[in-house]
Order: structure tokens, then sequence, then C-alpha cells
């Protein structure tokens, strides 16, 4: 067998050529002072004064959620034709506790 032509081996060089060029193109790139208006506010063509925005991380929730929900799905199509189903109930009940945990959890209780 062809040792050379297996997944493992071709990511591998991919990797290692990925890494090659990755290093030339850092040797070769104009080297940019760095300077205090980079990290300056700007908006609409005036200077404004910096401050920290706060995050929301509801959307990021509601986005994780659906897309374990949606993999969910999919292992319950395909429940019926394998036969390890117990595994994907196993897989299920863990996102079901998952989900819980990241709709109730995260805040302290006040």
């Amino acid at each position: 067998m062809n040792y050379l032509l297996t997944p493992l081996a071709i990511m591998g060089i991919f990797t290692l050529v990925s890494y090659v060029i990755y290093r030339i193109g850092g040797k070769l790139a104009p080297k940019v002072p760095q300077s205090d208006d980079k990290l300056m506010a700007y908006a609409s063509g005036e200077n404004i004064a910096g401050m920290k925005a706060t995050q929301s991380y509801s959307l990021f929730h509601v986005a994780f959620i659906f897309t374990i929900f949606h993999v969910a799905v999919i292992l319950l199509a395909m429940i019926p034709n394998s036969p390890d189903a117990i595994y994907a109930l196993a897989f299920l009940g863990g996102l079901v506790i998952s989900a819980f945990a990241l709709v109730t959890g995260g805040e302290p209780d006040d």
C-alpha cells in the first residue's frame, strides 16, 4: 500500500507545505511600523472617545442550540437504519443535558 496517499499523510504534507508558504510570506512581507493611530477609535470621520463595548451572547446561545438540535434531528433520522442506535441515543441525551445547562446556567442567582 502506498502510505503517501493515505489521508493522514496527505494532511501532514499539506500542513507542512502551508507552514513553509506562511513562513516565506512572513519573510517577504514589508515591515510596517506600529503607530498609536491604529489603536484610536474612529467613526464617520470623527475621532470619538474609546469605550469598552459590552456584548450580549444571547444570539450565540440561540445559534448554538439551533445547530445542536439540527445535529440531533439528523441523528434521529439515522437511528432506524443503524445497528448501534444506543450510541446515537446516548449522544442525544448528552445534547439535551448540554442545552439545558446552557439555557439555565451562566448567570449567578441573587
